[in-house]
């Protein structure tokens, strides 16, 4: 838990599109983001705008263990990935830029060892979605890529979603052994061995591959505290898939839908997935026509209980984080151009809406640093 002092100096990096979506849901802002925005925690839990970095479109940001440096996925048709410094005061300065060597680059994340990036790149268009490797220099800034793995075959189970794959999301094992990649087009999770000692770190392990129901849409997933268990959370078919990890093999186990009350193809799309900081809950956003947040308590047995819907505040809740606290969960709305925050009982795992606390143009993602 943090202390009091480390929660008062708390900032949040906000990230954003920078173009306005043709979606039928957009409220579109009075002026269109600059990129990534840094904001002040305020004891109460409130956010009081700072300044931001002029880029393109950082959609996603992922933070290094040591929280000194961050990663931006420039989710553009000419992708790239920014490298950040981050400061004692919370300050925030480009370290360099590099090609995501794909398009749309929608999400990353950083080996346990802290020695390389993996950014998904998603790529709306058939031909440029691919896993893509960059070796981490002790400096914080990137190097070249290191590998690329293709995602070229979708299920065309729907329509113009999954004619070619669609790489969403990549998330290690919680034993840093494998890599797992969501790919969405393709109806699968790619598994790869990791080798944090070569310089091309994966290996692809199709034993280890997981395929999904065509037309579900796997986007991303979290791992128990434990290793025992997996959560995916599926974009189309809108649920949580709950799987067992065995010698880091996954099999299922459930299916929970987001949304009982309707089933309807407008009422599921499965967005992001969280743990609580405790390890307790499963988070999960659903949202199309919904909107909502559902939390689910982890059982003993790894399995998850009776799901507990909350209105997110917004429309088309992308993402969302706990603060240093882990008494506030900010969930960045993109089409209201806000964030909203909740209260969070760590015990009940219930939640109780504070309201808006930032407007901000497409806001996709917000991510904490003290």
């Amino acid at each position: 838990m943090a202390t009091a002092a480390e929660h008062h100096n708390q900032t949040a990096l906000v990230g954003t599109w920078t173009s306005i979506p043709d979606a039928p849901l957009v409220q579109k802002p009075g002026h269109p983001s600059e990129g990534l925005y840094r904001l002040k925690v305020n004891s109460d839990g409130t956010l009081t705008p700072l300044d931001f970095i002029k880029m393109k479109s950082p959609s996603w940001i992922v933070k290094s263990h040591d929280g000194r440096f961050a990663y931006t996925t420039n989710e553009e048709n000419a992708g790239a990935v920014t490298a950040l410094a981050i400061d004692h005061s919370g300050k925030v300065r480009v370290i360099n830029a590099v090609d995501s060597h794909g398009q749309q680059p929608t999400h990353a994340t950083i080996s346990p060892d802290g020695k390389f990036l993996f950014v998904a790149n998603y790529s709306v268009a058939k031909g440029g979605a691919s896993v893509a490797v960059f070796p981490i220099h002790h400096d914080g800034s990137l190097g070249e890529q290191a590998q690329n793995f293709p995602f070229a075959s979708g299920s065309g189970a729907v329509k113009d979603r999954q004619d070619s794959g669609h790489a969403h999301s990549t998330t290690f094992t919680h034993d840093g052994k494998y890599l797992y990649a969501a790919d969405l087009g393709g109806d699968k999770l790619h598994a790869y061995a990791y080798h944090a000692g070569k310089t091309q770190p994966l290996a692809a392990d199709t034993s280890r591959d997981v395929s999904f129901p065509a037309g579900s849409g796997p986007r991303h997933m979290v791992f128990s505290p434990d290793g025992k268990h997996a959560y995916v959370i599926t974009e189309m078919a809108g649920e949580v898939v709950v799987f067992a990890v065995k010698d880091n093999r996954l099999e299922q186990q459930a299916k929970v839908k987001l949304n009982t009350e309707n089933s309807s193809a407008e009422y599921r799309s499965g967005g992001g997935i969280i743990l609580s900081p405790n390890g307790k809950f499963v988070i999960a956003a659903n949202r199309g026509s919904d909107n909502s947040l559902v939390v689910f308590k982890i059982e003993q047995d790894g399995s998850l209980g009776t799901p507990v819907r909350y209105r997110a505040d917004g429309i088309e809740p992308r993402a969302f984080a706990f603060d240093a606290s882990g008494k506030y969960l900010y969930v960045a709305n993109v089409f209201t151009n806000n964030i909203t925050m909740f209260h969070f009982d760590a015990e009940s795992g219930v939640l109780k809406a504070a309201g808006e606390v930032a407007k901000i143009a497409t806001p996709t993602d917000i991510k904490f640093f003290n």
